[in-house]
């Protein structure tokens, strides 16, 4: 053989090369499609998983496969049960599919991003000490914007387009020694997947919705019980939580509290049914603290119950006076935010506290909770802290005694109008009565600060039934 023939047979033989490399590398990436170092575009993943997947769903199988809700939330990880189990071994399991969305008579594929597989115990509905084995599969659910025919839902996926559907092609395949092996199972379903931005508005809009009808629901009275003028600051006045959740004239931390707890569990499980289609179970320790807050401000109330009981001689005593007759004070005219922190007008250190622990556990389930409100776990030094700061507001709102107080004025005002009434000394007279004026100012204070009254000066001056008897008259010589 010359040299032009060896040369010849050199560039044939490098045609030749040239032009079955590409069959081979996609034969090649075809079979290791499974294994870790198979790497592309996903476009090309889904290519060449899909000759096996196809004839996966092709093979028959006893395969059942569940769901984790009605509708998968997309961008969030979410799990497909498989009945009976087939993975002993999940180390040596292969996953493969892909998600298909038709639109505008097109479509367009995302490969299927699994993140792990496990074997867990479900309940057995026949035998309940037996439970069955069941294989989960999780994965990333994807959003729709990221498929490329979505072009008129990207950044504009207004509520009634907030459920688009899905097709999932999937099977998964025994795997050992780089080589896939029996195909376990193989399918094609129709899901539906949820979009978060519109979810989230949706639930927002309830939210305020709620907070809009707690505060319809309270009376806007002003400082004399009377309708205020229909003036912009009064309404804006309306909206604050602290007049919202007033009591007597005073904003109660307790109530806000439990206010916000609501709102923010209730908004979540809204938002959760939004996405999933089902309404989820709370976690125990998200149930611990709705009970923590809830035992806060039953106890804040009953404590401020109790200690409005006068004693019965000095209660007859007070309606004697009238001052139970007296106008009630506006319930929520004078709440402010500064009360949230004080107690009689002092910075409450107990307030502070719980408002404190408040704010972080808010934070927390509002940002643990977008997820899966089953999950939420808050530790048990946390909940430990907050029941320690409910009880020692509680026990501090209980120690804080106003009613000994009260009822040793009013003791002294009764004793200062018996001894005016027993009186014949016109001098003594005036200076008892200059001091039961004195007292019953003090003793009104604190009467209003407890009850809800308003009492006018005439309610604060010596009761008119109460004249010392006229001197006797003197004989004439």
């Amino acid at each position: 053989m010359n040299m032009y023939e060896v040369s010849g047979a050199l560039l044939l033989a490098s045609a030749l090369t040239l032009a079955s490399a590409p069959a081979s590398a996609a034969s090649e990436a075809g079979q290791d499609i499974c294994s870790a170092r198979f790497r592309g575009t996903p476009q090309q993943q889904v290519e060449a998983m899909r000759l096996p997947v196809q004839e996966a769903i092709e093979t028959l199988d006893n395969a059942r496969i569940d769901l984790p809700s009605p509708s998968l939330p997309s961008g969030n990880i979410n799990y497909l049960s498989i009945n009976p189990s087939f993975a002993e071994q999940t180390d040596k399991v292969c996953v493969l599919g892909y998600f298909e969305l038709w639109r505008n008579n097109s479509y367009s594929t995302l490969p299927l991003l699994v993140d792990h597989v496990a074997v867990v115990d479900s309940p057995n509905p026949h035998d309940a000490a037996r439970p069955i084995a069941t294989t989960r599969i999780y994965f990333r659910t994807p959003k729709i914007e990221e498929f490329s025919n979505a072009g008129d839902l990207k950044g504009s996926w207004v509520f009634w387009n907030r459920h688009q559907p899905l097709r999932l092609k999937i099977a998964a395949f025994d795997y050992e020694d780089g080589q896939r092996g029996h195909v376990y199972f193989g399918r094609e379903m129709k899901l539906t997947v949820s979009g978060k931005t519109s979810s989230m508005a949706a639930a927002l809009l309830f939210t305020a919705g709620c907070y809009l009808l707690a505060a319809a629901a309270i009376p806007a009275l002003g400082s004399n019980g009377a309708q205020p003028p229909p003036g912009w600051r009064q309404r804006w006045h309306r909206l604050l939580p602290w007049y919202i959740t007033g009591s007597g004239g005073h904003a109660s931390l307790s109530q806000m509290q439990m206010l916000l707890f609501t709102l923010i569990v209730a908004t979540l499980l809204f938002y959760q049914w939004l996405r999933t289609g089902l309404l989820q179970e709370l976690s125990t320790d998200l149930l611990y603290l709705i009970g923590i807050s809830t035992a806060g401000t039953a106890g804040s109330q009953i404590t401020s119950s109790i200690k409005k009981e006068l004693e019965p001689q000095l209660y007859a005593y007070v309606q004697q006076l009238g001052w139970f007759t007296a106008p009630l004070t506006g319930a929520h005219a004078r709440a402010s935010a500064a009360e949230l922190l004080q107690t009689d007008k002092r910075f409450d250190i107990y307030k502070f506290q719980m408002l404190v622990f408040t704010v972080v556990i808010a934070a927390y389930v509002i940002a643990s909770g977008a997820d899966a409100l089953g999950n939420i776990q808050i530790s048990a030094t946390l909940l430990t802290l907050m029941g320690m700061s409910q009880g020692a507001y509680v026990g501090g709102h209980a120690a804080s005694d106003q009613l000994s107080p009260l009822e040793d004025q009013l003791t002294g005002m009764r004793d200062l109008q018996q001894r005016y009434q027993a009186s014949t000394d016109m001098r003594v007279s005036e200076e008892l009565r200059r001091r039961f004026q004195l007292a019953a100012a003090q003793a009104g204070m604190m009467f209003s600060r407890i009850f809800p009254r308003t009492l006018p000066d005439y309610m604060l001056d010596m009761p008119l039934d109460a004249a010392p008897p006229a001197p006797p008259a003197q004989e004439s010589a």
